[in-house]
């Protein structure tokens, strides 16, 4: 044993005792030999002690005045004492009446039968002290082998432990060599792949430059036929000599005059070199499909519509935000864009989530369209996740080969999402979608991974994608439409647009707000005769245009027929004399009232006369009423402080009741998530 001071060396030595050091060498066998020993030492001798008598006794009886002998008392207990006390007694004078009981012995004396009875019991102390000694020395010897053993357990658990990390440090180490193995081997195969497509590419242009050869050798061979030797010698010099002004690459008559096509602005060079990427192939796909689209004018001709502003951002990599109110034509455009990128990109990887089961140009047949059931909305976000995983793959790739995803677009489309979103926004499981959308529009420009989320609303916090600093990466196409549909309905969609134009957080410059509000004015008028959409797109330099009729790029969609005699004022007459029956239909067709009405048109603007018409319901009636001389409201401010005006109404109604009153241009938005009437 190791001691920690000296003194306590003296003390610990002065406890032990030559017995115990040698009981301590003993093996645990004879220990416990030993111990059983003394403790049958000690009973034995316990027994001894307790039993027959250590003294020598005299039973005595007293005489009773009857002369009679009682030698016990009342419990039938003899009388006796010792012979020590009884001669004591006698020499301090016993009574007469106290004589020996001789029926005992003759003297009444009896010799004691254990003389030895103290020494038993000190063997039986000694015995029972002794095991108990040796007991304790036992128990205190296998404390501490217990102590040592412990550790010990222990220092086998942790080497045994180590051994087992060390064993799948191994494995994972073979697995991960494996996997570099692999994908070395898969690097090599697609090297090779990529030299045999480029042999073959060479070998290709190769063969075409010989055929070209051959065929103008046959060419130039039927334009000499017939002629002589020196004549086909003075084509050829006429042929050396003359020289033919060619124009090279894209360059056209109109460029090489154009001030404009010497130096590049400082707008969005992606998007003007994907605009000119979908002209040519608009060019070069005309002889294989003709949609029925009206001629292309320039961007500068308000008189008739023009693709330019969506060509602009055809195939861009970005993610874009497609907001119309309903009836406005986000699903032609979305077909048109989709046809156009598919045939520039065929081995586009697209999904898409949309509440209605239409085709998005054939993706429904690949089993790329997932149908959203409010029941089962988790079904749905599968889409999200391929393409997140899809992200996350891409995004590991080092960055000097990330160039090879340029030609290897992704793209998700959600479509109507602000409904999707308002279902599902409150569940915890859809909190994570949120993110991945997020990560996306954020970091999927440079992976080629991007999104197209057609909504009715711009509010990016009504659609769950985040603050309005995320709106700058996003490409925002607007569109707003006048139509009447075959049952007489209306469908006036400009509100949404018009919003969107002149928001300060869409469009920060002042001047350009006020410049396109203006053409908002002008071409509105246009756009309702032609019937076709105003559309908008906020890369820059930012425009406002006609978009043409493209619905034949629409499944199920003809184009829309324009009737001479079918006019706003038609309409608006027919609906007066259905629903107005208490009126004649002179008074209606009266001069007087037909002066009072060139009167309004006189005096207020065909917007203005379109809003008084409009009708409105009882919810959206008593918000333009919360809504006067308060400013800007939130949903949530008008639940809160309107409760009872609003009562069984909940904030996600509101929102899309005020979006509603937003299109009937009652309302607009003033920031996010916020709402203000008209002034």
């Amino acid at each position: 044993m190791s001691y920690l001071t000296p003194q306590h060396e003296q003390l610990a030595r002065q406890q032990q005792s030559s017995f115990m050091q040698w009981f301590g060498q003993l093996p645990f066998d004879r220990k416990i030999a030993a111990i059983g020993v003394s403790l049958t030492i000690g009973v034995t001798c316990a027994a001894a002690s307790w039993t027959q008598f250590a003294s020598d006794r005299i039973y005595f009886c007293i005489r009773t005045p009857h002369q009679g002998l009682r030698c016990a008392d009342n419990h039938n207990r003899p009388y006796r004492m010792t012979l020590w006390h009884w001669q004591q007694w006698q020499k301090d004078g016993a009574p007469t009446v106290v004589v020996p009981n001789e029926d005992i012995s003759p003297k009444g004396l009896v010799k004691a039968t254990n003389p030895y009875k103290p020494l038993w019991a000190m063997g039986a102390f000694v015995g029972f002290a002794a095991a108990g000694w040796m007991l304790r020395h036992l128990q205190d010897t296998e404390r501490q082998l217990a102590n040592f053993e412990t550790v010990a357990e222990k220092r086998d658990y942790a080497r045994a432990e180590l051994k087992a990390q060390s064993e799948l440090l191994d494995d994972y180490r073979a697995v991960a060599v494996k996997q570099v193995e692999l994908q070395a081997d898969l690097e090599l195969i697609a090297n090779d792949h990529t030299v045999d497509i480029q042999k073959a590419e060479i070998l290709g242009e190769t063969e075409i430059k010989i055929s070209q050869i051959e065929a103008n050798d046959a060419v130039f061979e039927a334009e000499t036929a017939g002629m002589s030797e020196e004549q086909k010698q003075e084509y050829i010099n006429f042929l050396r000599s003359s020289k033919t002004p060619y124009l090279q690459g894209s360059q056209t008559l109109q460029g090489t005059v154009d001030p404009s096509d010497k130096v590049e602005g400082s707008g969005d060079k992606e998007a003007r070199l994907e605009s000119e990427n979908t002209q040519d192939e608009q060019d070069g796909d005309s002889s294989t499909y003709q949609p029925s689209t009206p001629t292309i004018q320039p961007a500068s001709s308000t008189n008739n519509p023009t693709l330019e502003p969506l060509n602009r951002i055809l195939g861009a990599k970005r993610s874009t935000l497609i907001v119309g109110g309903t009836g406005a034509g986000k699903s032609v455009t979305e077909s048109y864009m989709l046809n156009r990128f598919s045939k520039r990109f065929p081995i586009a990887d697209v999904w898409a989530i949309a509440q209605k089961n239409d085709s998005f140009c054939g993706l429904d047949k690949k089993g790329r369209v997932l149908l959203f059931d409010p029941l089962e909305p988790q079904l749905a976000m599968a889409a999200i996740d391929q393409v997140y995983s899809i992200y996350d793959q891409r995004r590991r790739v080092p960055e000097h080969r990330r160039h090879e995803f340029d030609n290897q677009p992704v793209r998700l489309i959600l479509a109507d999402w602000h409904s999707i979103y308002e279902t599902v926004k409150l569940e915890a499981w859809f909190q994570p979608y949120l993110k991945k959308i997020s990560t996306i529009i954020t970091v999927g420009r440079e992976l080629n991974v991007c999104l197209i989320i057609d909504t009715q609303s711009f509010n990016l916090a009504a659609l769950g994608i985040g603050d309005s600093n995320i709106r700058k990466n996003l490409y925002i196409i607007a569109q707003g439409n006048y139509n009447v549909e075959a049952d007489g309905t209306v469908n006036d969609s400009y509100g949404v647009l018009y919003n969107l134009i002149t928001n300060a957080k869409i469009v920060e410059d002042a001047e350009k707000r006020s410049s396109l509000k203006e053409r908002f004015t002008e071409l509105k008028s246009q756009s309702k005769q032609l019937g076709q959409p105003l559309i908008f797109i906020s890369v820059d330099p930012m425009q406002l245009d006609i978009l043409p009729d493209i619905t034949s790029y629409k499944p199920g969609i003809k184009p829309a027929i324009q009737l001479d005699t079918v006019s706003p004022e038609y309409l608006e007459n027919l609906l007066r004399l259905e629903f107005d029956i208490d009126l004649s239909t002179t008074s209606i067709n009266s001069p007087l009232n037909q002066t009072n009405n060139h009167r309004v048109d006189e005096n207020a603007s065909d917007e203005n006369q379109a809003i008084s018409n409009i009708k409105l319901t009882e919810i959206q009636t008593k918000l333009v009423d919360y809504l006067k001389g308060k400013g800007a409201k939130t949903p949530r401010q008008i639940k809160q402080n309107a409760g009872n005006k609003f009562k069984g109404i909940s904030e996600a109604q509101i929102r899309d009741e005020l979006n509603l009153l937003v299109q009937k241009e009652k309302v607009i938005c003033a920031g996010e998530d916020s709402y203000r009437l008209v002034d």
